[in-house]
């Protein structure tokens, strides 16, 4: 896909989220300077950058200013605008949430979900964080929200709860699908093995989850099919990446203590790219019941790495994954379970998902989210959106 309208614009991207160890938000954000770079040889890119990486892309269409402040804080909201020089901007563009206030250039924001307005018992366990981040996010999401041109969210199912909770942007709500890091594809067997032999013992049948340790991830579920699944199989292993922790997770916790499992449950907090490639490589299925996603990356990179997923038939995951995974109520751990034993049980069925994973993994492109918001920026501005084809926002 080639887009060479020229935009002729200045555009200042909040790229805070890229840090030493960078985020997903941070991911999301250098992928897409770098594909608009490459789509629009006219764009000029302002970055508002953090001081860990104050100049993270040496390239003679972007010019760099620090703001040391965390990007979801009440700086970005009050101060930012205040403090950095916007003087030859001509749009503004938060990757993130929320939206700097009193801005003197018309504005985008990329909202990757309503979760903390729809329900913050998804975001946290925790009464005190619900009460603190959650009365942050309730006051300038919204505010977010009407100040902006226009909005892209990242699935259809996100757009939806947007417009349903923001009916005056109905129409100016715009999807800009994430796309898939090539870093995630099949290695040589031996490779894969190798790389994570200090974790899992090498050929050993195992179910993996990867997630962030905030409710809506249902962990507890993931935990909870497996458990119906395999409680009898003593040869199936559960591993399990979770970066941190929102709240106690007291289900959780009891699950991995229950004596038929306990000794095959691997838990990692932090785990190199290598490593968590490795991990999909080698799974006999990948793990995914979340509660709710504003898009969900990791069913597509395990299915990129050819394994077999199990993930939600609601909300984002189902849009997402569509027809190349295996999906289930993730209230019904019975279903889990079953799914799970059909993936590691039946051959067959298996490497039909591995097939289908691989070639539907392979349509998510960073180009194509960079075109898509290309063409918001155009909107914004008051210029022809792009063609996109079948490839772009709606």
């Amino acid at each position: 896909m080639s887009h060479r309208s020229s935009t002729h614009a200045r555009v200042m991207i909040d790229a805070r989220y890229i840090r030493t160890h960078t985020s997903g938000i941070g991911r999301y954000t250098e992928h897409l300077v770098r594909e608009l770079l490459a789509l629009d040889d006219s764009l000029e890119l302002e970055l508002v950058t953090h001081p860990e990486r104050p100049e993270p892309f040496a390239h003679p269409r972007v010019r760099s200013v620090t703001f040391p402040a965390p990007a979801n804080s009440l700086r970005t909201r009050f101060a930012l605008a205040r403090r950095v020089d916007m003087s030859r901007v001509d749009l503004f563009h938060s990757p993130f949430n929320i939206l700097p206030g009193a801005l003197p250039v018309p504005a985008v924001f990329t909202l990757h979900d309503i979760m903390w307005l729809i329900d913050p018992a998804y975001c946290t366990d925790s009464l005190a964080r619900r009460a603190v981040t959650g009365t942050f996010y309730r006051s300038l999401i919204p505010r977010s929200v009407a100040q902006a041109e226009h909005v892209m969210t990242v699935s259809h199912h996100s757009r939806e709860a947007i417009e349903d909770r923001f009916p005056s942007k109905r129409g100016r709500v715009h999807v800009t699908y994430n796309g898939l890091d090539p870093f995630f594809h099949v290695l040589p067997e031996h490779d894969a093995w190798a790389t994570i032999s200090h974790i899992v013992q090498p050929r050993s049948r195992f179910v993996l989850v990867v997630g962030q340790g905030s409710p809506y991830k249902n962990h507890a579920g993931a935990l909870g099919g497996f458990l119906e699944a395999f409680a009898d199989d003593p040869d199936v292993l559960f591993v399990m990446v979770r970066r941190f922790q929102r709240g106690p997770a007291h289900e959780l916790g009891s699950l991995m203590r229950d004596p038929r499992i306990a000794s095959r449950i691997i838990t990692l907090e932090y785990v190199t790219g290598e490593e968590l490639r490795a991990l999909y490589n080698c799974a006999a299925a990948f793990c995914f019941p979340s509660f709710y996603e504003g898009f969900g990356l990791p069913p597509l990179e395990a299915m990129a790495c050819g394994t077999p997923v199990v993930t939600s038939d609601v909300g984002a995951p189902s849009e997402v994954c569509g027809e190349a995974a295996e999906r289930v109520d993730p209230h019904d751990r019975h279903a889990i379970g079953q799914a799970l034993r059909r993936v590691l049980y039946d051959d067959d069925h298996a490497a039909d998902l591995r097939a289908r994973g691989l070639a539907h993994a392979a349509t998510f492109t960073w180009r194509r989210a960079a075109a898509a918001a290309l063409s918001t920026y155009r909107l914004a501005l008051g210029m022809e959106p792009l063609d996109l084809g079948d490839g772009g926002s709606s």
